[in-house]
């Protein structure tokens, strides 16, 4: 056979997009009727490793509200514009980045609006497959098609190094669109279910589909209590703060922007027999590892109170030294999220304010991101590039690049490197150091930083939504206030 009878004999054999995208739009079929079109329904899920009660909302024009009831509840959603969730500790807040065009795609998967959404790109990459792209973002996914039935049967997210895939089943006709019942999200080897009994029209109603963002009821903040903390320093360089669990001090606690959640050693959280419930993995430095949830009574800290506060358990030998204090745990993002935390790596100073009667002075706001709950913030360097950097207390150095960005932007080209490992939670990897002509955060200028090239393929050193992490070393020069309740952030000058 010809190279051109070959090649011919191919593309017949190849269907294209519009195939693909035909055969699946006769499968799924169309909602009945002219307008906008709401479904409720209800079933089960198996979510961070609790059975619980599910509610499902969704509309034909690709809106997302899904709620698991259980000892950890959770919900998230789509409201057609932006993403948004509520935590185990029912903290409500908008989502941005990965994590919101995750729940955006998914929802229009599952609701079958992929098929119209001006603004995902739809191509053939396989004789039953379409690669999905969000317009403008990184994200991609391969979305299966069953060979026999044309329908939904995997998505698979494609821009990210962690493992992350949805399985779709148990199609039924809905209002004259076929629906999953049932569908399974896997990630790092952890699975959550979903399987819904019923699913049916409603009247419509905009407001199911809106981010509930009142502030939670688990906390206080004494006003007549000392605002400033007591801190103090690692022989690591890890700030650290005094805390109280169930009325008692065991230990101290790290001071991490980088933690997601609020952490205990898990020896500590059996010697204070302290609730068990569920499970979750969670994604380290260039790892992931699992952990169970561990619920108490109270945690104390300055002057916040978190009432029945629920941990993230870790074996914590690692933060451990033979001279230092007894690292009970780690203060994150569930701290962080209720008060304004202004903060002085280099003296070090730790502040808790009441975000109701706060004053910012001696600065502007300027807006953040957070990414899987971790603060971010923009900073320029060599080049004259700019990116997307994770603040992060708990690293000690000047700023790590991820390994996406190390490839796009060829950083480690003509640059003169040292083999070195980047660690933490999850392990260590392979990464180098080397010298950057300059970097700049705030309006203030490193000259000849040495930072570090990550080469890891997995953890959160591999993320491709953010270009790498600051730590303390390029936080010094500053009075850090963050108030993540109204995503946006301070640097004041210190100073020199």
């Amino acid at each position: 056979m010809t190279a051109l009878a070959l090649l011919a004999a191919l593309l017949l054999a190849s269907p294209q997009e519009s195939d693909l995208l035909e055969q699946a739009r006769t499968a799924l079929g169309r909602f009945e009727g002219a307008g906008p079109l709401q479904l409720a329904g209800r079933g089960s899920a198996l979510a961070l490793g609790l059975e619980g009660e599910l509610t499902l909302a969704l509309s034909s024009l690709g809106e997302l509200a899904l709620e698991v009831r259980s000892e950890l509840p959770q919900a998230r959603g789509f409201d057609g514009t932006r993403s948004w969730k509520r935590d185990h500790t029912g903290l409500a807040r908008h989502v941005a980045l990965e994590e919101a065009e995750r729940t955006q795609v998914l929802a229009w998967v599952l609701s079958g609006h992929w098929l119209e959404a001006p603004e995902l790109t739809r191509t053939a990459s396989g004789p039953s497959e379409l690669r999905l792209a969000l317009t403008g973002t990184p994200f991609a996914a391969r979305l299966a098609l069953d060979p026999g039935t044309h329908l939904p049967r995997e998505l698979v997210q494609l821009d990210t190094l962690s493992d992350r895939s949805w399985s779709l089943s148990d199609f039924r006709p809905v209002a004259g669109r076929k629906l999953p019942h049932r569908f399974v999200e896997r990630h790092e080897g952890e699975e959550e279910r979903y399987e819904l009994t019923t699913l049916a029209p409603v009247a419509r109603d905009p407001g199911a589909f809106r981010a509930p963002l009142a502030p939670p009821d688990d906390f206080e903040l004494d006003l007549d209590a000392p605002a400033e903390l007591a801190v103090g320093r690692l022989s690591s360089g890890h700030l650290f703060v005094e805390a109280e669990v169930e009325g008692e001090s065991i230990g101290v606690f790290l001071f991490d922007t980088g933690a997601g959640i609020n952490v205990i050693d898990r020896r500590l959280a059996d010697e204070l027999f302290l609730e068990t419930l569920g499970s979750t993995v969670g994604e380290g430095v260039v790892g992931t590892t699992t952990s169970s949830f561990r619920r108490g009574t109270s945690f104390r800290l300055g002057p916040l109170t978190l009432t029945r506060p629920i941990f993230g358990d870790l074996d914590l030998g690692f933060a451990q030294s033979s001279s230092g204090p007894r690292v009970a745990g780690i203060v994150g993002h569930d701290v962080l999220a209720r008060c304004v935390v202004e903060f002085e790596p280099a003296t070090p100073r730790i502040v808790l304010h009441d975000p109701a009667r706060f004053t910012l002075q001696g600065a502007t706001w300027q807006p953040l991101a957070l990414q899987d709950d971790l603060p971010c913030v923009r900073a320029r360097f060599e080049g004259e590039r700019e990116g997307l950097f994770r603040l992060d207390t708990g690293a000690t150095g000047t700023v790590t690049f991820h390994t996406p960005a190390v490839e796009a932007l060829k950083l480690l080209e003509g640059r003169k490197l040292t083999p070195t490992r980047s660690g933490g939670v999850g392990g260590t990897a392979e990464a180098a150091l080397g010298t950057l002509a300059w970097f700049e955060l705030a309006g203030r200028r490193f000259d000849s930083p040495e930072v570090v090239f990550s080469r890891t393929k997995d953890g959160a050193f591999a993320d491709a939504y953010t270009t790498g992490n600051l730590g303390q070393t390029f936080l010094r020069p500053f009075r850090i206030v963050l108030d993540l309740a109204h995503e946006r952030i301070a640097f004041v000058p210190l100073a020199r």
